[in-house]
């Protein structure tokens, strides 16, 4: 999947492996972190692994993860993505640089992608009709929370959150 989008200020491109250092950075940072529930801490092995685990998953129509740039540039801030896509449902996960918290790139991301949700899903083969996301958000993660709040996710369980399209 080779599709780039350009925003009002960032790009989202499918996530590649020249983004392993970037995101091993972002990944590793302690704000980030805490909130992560990959294992801690991460090598840049673990994020190349991971890396190749989307790109794989892109392939076989059931992840979709974007690496967030600055408009123009090739500085990675974050992630957005849909995992475990399958019949109706995705799983929505996304993590973002803490020098990048509060600009609202996440919000820009974010809707873009609730927006274009069967445009994406489309071309990874799926002739699926996503028609809900979920989301698992730590219940200390008060910012993340708003950003779910915002657009219109319910809080449903401990850390989940839904999403009706």
């Amino acid at each position: 999947m080779n599709n780039e989008f350009a925003l009002s200020r960032i790009t989202l491109k499918p996530i590649k492996h020249r983004d392993c250092s970037a995101l091993w950075a972002i990944l590793s940072e302690p704000l980030v972190a805490q909130f992560n529930d990959y294992a801690v801490p991460l090598t840049r092995d673990d994020v190349k692994q991971l890396i190749q685990d989307d790109i794989t998953g892109m392939y076989e129509g059931n992840t979709l993860r974007f690496g967030m740039y600055l408009l123009n540039t090739s500085t990675l801030i974050g992630c957005i993505g849909l995992y475990d896509i399958e019949e109706d449902t995705a799983w929505l996960g996304f993590e973002l640089s803490p020098n990048h918290w509060g600009n609202g790139y996440m919000s820009e991301a974010l809707a873009f992608i609730l927006t274009n949700i069967t445009a994406l899903v489309t071309p990874l083969g799926n002739e699926l009709s996503i028609t809900s996301l979920k989301a698992k958000v730590a219940i200390e993660n008060t910012q993340s929370q708003q950003l779910l709040r915002r657009f219109k996710f319910t809080h449903v369980a401990s850390e989940q959150w839904l999403y009706q399209l």
